[in-house]
């Protein structure tokens, strides 16, 4: 008898412990899916602002700007 209830606890305690871990491996989970959202609209925005400053730029100016920087 006194086994059997030894043999329960460590079961009980093994079963507890990798519930544990799971749920601690899931919170790092959603805490990178979180962080990945945060940086893909970061360059949605980024992309946007790109796409705004090449419509600003001529292509003329841009070469100029390369021909003086070039020896």
């Amino acid at each position: 008898m006194l086994w059997a209830l030894v043999y329960l606890v460590l079961i009980v305690g093994g079963l507890l412990l990798l519930f544990l871990c799971a749920w601690r491996v899931w919170q790092k989970v959603r805490a990178a899916r979180r962080a990945l959202g945060e940086l893909s609209s970061r360059v949605s925005g980024l992309a946007a602002d790109t796409s705004a400053l090449s419509g600003r730029l001529d292509h003329a100016e841009v070469t100029s700007r390369l021909a003086e920087r070039t020896p």
